[in-house]
């Protein structure tokens, strides 16, 4: 039989290779996830290649292979999805972490790291910043959860903030292998919709873009499903295919080339 501490960390790992796509966090890591010693200390280390737009509408995509890290002793978590921070998990499944992570904005040019493309030559740098990132979960049955999430930046003067919130359900579980499905709803406040999705009158007269004011509130929903295989006590592998369609402002944008975004991972995960 596998066991429990692999599977937490497969399933941990099954959403890290998305770490540089900012529309696509579900509640994986959020949900509450069993295990023998929640005080041990628990390393996952791995390696994920990541299929996604260039950046938030673009008709490009990229190939990234990225690192994947994730270190956990009782409450305190160090991940490439969830940054540093810590968790509270209660014995009723519900659970609330708060964390540092970092946002890297976008670029007006094609970026080896950073989302971005070319067509936006003119648009300006949307500045990175340190985030804080609180994630609230529920668990209500082995297979059915729900979670909310709220990123705010810690940068001064750029007040973006980002939302989502949705549920997860597992359609197959077993001792070696879980295909779960994530439902969400992505929200903005106005600064971070028209940092991603607007075009100020100043960048309007240095692209071929019209000027366009993006709103506050709901720009995207999304539906993913991870599947996720575990070798043995030490290897695992998942696979994530997602899909994104904006809606509201952000699918009126003149940025926003492609209104439905598909994005795959395939990751390698070696429990410590």
């Amino acid at each position: 039989m596998t066991s429990p501490r692999s599977f937490r960390a497969a399933r941990t790992l099954s959403a890290l290779g998305l770490v540089t796509v900012t529309t696509f966090v579900g509640a994986q890591d959020a949900a509450p996830a069993s295990s023998p010693d929640p005080n041990a200390l628990q390393a996952v280390v791995g390696v994920a290649a990541v299929s996604a737009p260039r950046y938030a509408g673009s008709r490009r995509d990229r190939i990234q292979v990225l690192p994947v890290v994730s270190i956990a002793k009782g409450p305190w978590f160090i991940d490439t999805l969830r940054g540093v921070g810590a968790q509270y998990q209660t014995q009723g499944g519900f659970s609330v972490s708060e964390a540092l992570h970092y946002d890297f904005g976008r670029r007006d040019r094609d970026d080896g790291l950073r989302p971005g493309a070319d067509e936006l030559r003119g648009m300006g740098d949307v500045p990175g910043s340190v985030v804080s990132r609180t994630i609230v979960a529920q668990q209500f049955s082995p297979v059915l959860s729900t979670s909310a999430e709220a990123e705010y930046s810690l940068r001064d003067g750029t007040h973006r903030a980002r939302f989502r919130a949705g549920l997860q359900w597992a359609l197959i579980q077993s001792d070696s292998d879980m295909l779960t499905w994530n439902a969400d709803i992505h929200a903005g406040n106005a600064s971070f919709n028209q940092a991603y999705f607007g075009v100020s009158p100043l960048q309007a007269t240095r692209t071929r873009f019209a000027p366009y004011r993006a709103a506050g509130g709901i720009y995207a929903y999304s539906s993913t499903l991870t599947w996720t295989h575990v070798f043995s006590p030490h290897w695992s592998t998942s696979v994530t295919l997602s899909g994104l369609r904006y809606t509201g402002k952000a699918s009126d944008s003149p940025i926003v080339a492609r209104r439905t975004a598909v994005t795959s991972a395939v990751a390698m995960n070696y429990a410590l």
